[in-house]
């Protein structure tokens, strides 16, 4: 607690008054081109700015604490094509701007096209001047994927793929990278969960409290450190307002689906209080039961895979022109089972637990050459016991983290254009015990500073800066440049069952540089050098002991060294009314992969239980692939899709690295109009016969799916009902990337209804 209270002070005293330049508002209303019908939950951001609000049910808006100057504003909506409009704002005094209204008319648009990114930099972006690879899957496209877990709702995206470990243990994995390389956050805090440390861990997010989810495929350890090796996933449900609400607004959301049999519902409400605050109240559960699996696999369904959660939110804030704090309480309680073998089922292992998290956020405007400082910080109380059929506790976990980062904006300096600095310290104490540990009891602690500018690119012949043309506008050019530095701290501690402590303190640099090109309206071309940093895990140094939880006898080293992720990255988007594409090829060179290897070999235990025998290794490797998605409009109603990815992976030896997902092919075709859309679309996975000795390759397999949603606009409410049937032929197939698939397939045919309300 003690911890706790250190990040909230800390956190005050960044929102303590400062001096400020001009600041206004920009106000106004977003309708429908050609109507006074209003856009509501359209979001509305200054490019290049931290200020993204969303239109209410009448379409009205307001951005608060604007600086004066010219600013350009990105309106985005689902089933629209996005608009920029430019506003000047005045000074009107010393430390005041004016208000500026402004008018927005949307077009319809059949594709969907992102709004601002505001994962992949300090700052926010449109997409096409990011140079990296991302996405953001928000409005239909969510709901035409939100399933049980954050996992299984990714996974259709290019480049991600689902670590299927039952319903419950379903994770993320972006370019066949997964565990601690690919950083789960929510609204741009960590998760202090231990979904990164196992196979058998889920993320303790429910999807449905995604209002979207922001994908940043590739390094990105400059921003967020140690553990975003591989990429991002930003589940963004605005937990703590950042701006003000001009009217009270909610949604209730159910779901159900028939393959895990069960649903859930979520109900959520937003309140203006008072002239300067702002409250978000969300509570939900989930309940679901034993999967069920198509015909083939011996039995209707996989045991023990049924899974159970609630959560709840209360979140609020002050917000005034130049400086808010605000904070929020979650809690999510989870129970969930892990799969088994048939003919092993008095081994059955369920997993039980909660997480408690304590989060705070403030900002504050500054003068000069210092355009603001924004606080974010979590502690968070994390535990779970996994339990074997006769309820005795295996493996209990207690763990206790606290995380804060301190971001500075920086206006132009000199050669530099938009930038930031930013320094972040993560705590982490992790109890565990039981006749099961995997790991003696362990702490650790990290601390990093980075620096991130943008420096306009200077042409070769002449000392102005460089532009292009482009459809009559100049367009600068810009290096972003960044550098980051990290400093890690892991000791267990001494126990009878794993002798005395150890240590290990590792340091490491990672840096990035990158360049987008835009080609012509609507277009551009990116690319990224970057250099990545990772520390090991208290799991991969200390393990040595039986799993109960991925049935296996799993032996870390204790000696392991950092890992270095060194690569490139090339991007191409189009983001046009008719045509939306993203082309992504990367190749990396990884100094130092760690990795749990199946040494084809079994361990006996004393009480007579034989585990396969996993050692971790530390290889060097190389990986290379590419993603590709596009949509294009063909008739103003008819939409047809396409996408794909491939990923190879080879160690120094030559030999495949274990558990990767294969390479994918699919295409998709949607009749879309304002109020229904009706669509399909067929997946293609190739076969993954690539395989280190003790893994069993998988077959090829072919996946359908259908859907159609109806959204009816009443007054101030919205309602929306999408129904999806996945897996439509009842296919049985097996994830690659699954530590467990010998013995547990994925699910049978589904069908899936989501319903929500908006009001």
């Amino acid at each position: 607690m003690r911890s706790a209270v250190c990040i909230l002070v800390a956190g005050l005293l960044a929102v303590s008054p400062l001096p400020t330049g001009a600041q206004g508002v920009v106000a106004g209303r977003v309708v429908v081109h050609g109507s006074a019908v209003p856009a509501a939950a359209a979001r509305v951001g200054v490019i290049g700015g931290d200020r993204i609000t969303a239109t209410g049910a009448d379409g009205e808006f307001a951005l608060r604490a604007v600086p004066a100057g010219r600013h350009t504003l990105h309106i985005a909506l689902i089933g629209f094509a996005p608009a920029r409009a430019v506003v000047n704002v005045p000074v009107a005094g010393p430390l005041r701007a004016d208000t500026v209204r402004v008018l927005i008319e949307l077009l319809p648009a059949a594709v969907t096209l992102d709004g601002i990114q505001v994962t992949a930099t300090p700052t926010g972006r449109d997409p096409l001047s990011v140079a990296q690879s991302t996405s953001t899957l928000g409005g239909r496209d969510l709901e035409r994927s939100i399933s049980t877990s954050l996992g299984a709702t990714l996974q259709s995206q290019p480049g991600l793929a689902a670590r299927y470990d039952g319903p419950g243990a379903s994770a993320p994995i972006i370019r066949g990278l997964s565990g601690d390389r690919v950083l789960i956050l929510q609204d741009g805090q960590r998760t202090g969960d231990v979904a990164s440390t196992a196979p058998d861990h889920g993320v303790t997010i429910d999807p449905a409290s995604a209002g979207r989810v922001e994908i940043v495929r590739g390094p990105a350890s400059l921003l967020y450190g140690n553990n975003a090796v591989g990429g991002v996933i930003n589940v963004i449900s605005d937990d703590i307002p950042l701006t003000l609400p001009t009217r009270a607004f909610g949604s209730l959301t159910v779901t159900g689906e028939s393959a895990s049999p069960g649903g859930g519902g979520q109900m959520e409400l937003v309140s203006p209080v008072g002239s300067r605050g702002a409250l978000r109240v969300r509570a939900g559960a989930r309940t679901h039961g034993d999967v069920r699996v198509a015909p083939g696999f011996g039995a209707a369904t996989l045991p023990n895979t049924y899974m159970r959660n609630a959560h709840g939110v209360i979140g609020g804030a002050l917000i005034g022109d130049r400086q808010s704090i605000g904070a929020a309480y979650r809690g999510y309680g989870f129970d969930y089972g892990l799969p088994v073998p048939l003919n092993a089922l008095d081994q059955a292992v369920t997993i039980e637990g909660s997480r408690h998290e304590l989060l705070l956020h403030g900002e504050t405007k500054a003068p000069g050459w210092l355009e603001g400082v924004r606080v974010e910080a979590n502690a968070q109380w994390y535990h779970h016991d996994e339990l074997d059929v006769e309820g005795r506790i295996g493996t209990a976990l207690e763990l206790r983290s606290q995380h804060v980062r301190a971001l500075a904006r920086t206006r132009a300096i000199g050669p530099f254009r938009d930038g930031a600095i930013g320094v972040s310290a993560l705590l982490r104490q992790n109890g565990v015990s039981g006749a099961s540990a995997l790991t003696p009891a362990n702490a650790g602690w990290g601390a990093g500073v980075f620096v991130f500018q943008e420096i306009p690119l200077a042409c070769l012949a002449r000392s102005e800066r460089c532009a292009i043309a482009v459809d009559g506008l100049e367009r600068e050019l810009r290096v972003p440049v960044g550098i980051r530095y990290d400093r890690y701290v892991i000791e267990s501690r001494e126990s009878e069952a794993f002798g005395p402590a150890m240590r290990r303190e590792l340091g490491g640099i990672s840096a990035s540089v990158g360049v987008t090109v835009p080609l012509i309206e609507g277009a551009s071309v990116g690319g990224t050098v970057a250099r990545a940093f990772r520390s090991p895990t208290a799991e991969e140094l200390y393990s040595r002991a039986g799993h109960t939880g991925t049935g296996a006898f799993e032996i870390g080293d204790p000696l392991l060294g950092a890992e270095t992720n060194t690569g490139l990255d090339l991007v191409l988007r189009v983001a046009r009314p008719s045509m939306t594409a993203q082309l992504s090829a990367y190749a990396s060179r990884i100094d130092g992969y760690i990795a749990l290897h199946p040494t084809g070999r079994d361990t006996v235990l004393a009480d007579a239980r034989r585990y396969p025998l996993y050692v971790v290794a530390q290889r060097d490797v190389r990986m290379r692939g590419a993603e590709a998605s596009i949509e294009r409009a063909v008739t103003a109603r008819v939409v047809l899709g396409a996408m794909g990815d491939v990923v190879h992976a080879r160690d120094a030896t030559g030999g495949p690295l274990p558990f990767m997902p294969p390479a994918r092919l699919g295409v998709s075709a949607r009749w879309e109009a304002r109020a229904l859309a009706i669509g399909g679309g067929v997946r293609h996975a190739f076969a993954q016969r690539t395989v280190p000795g003790g893994e069993s390759p998988t077959p090829d397999y072919t996946v359908a799916d259908l859907h159609a949603s109806l959204r009816l606009v009443q007054s101030s409410r919205a309602h929306t009902l999408t129904v999806r049937v996945e897996n439509a032929a009842n296919v049985l197939y097996r994830d690659a990337a699954s530590r467990i698939k010998d013995f547990a397939p994925n699910p049978g045919r589904s069908t899936v209804l989501v319903y929500r309300l908006m009001f």
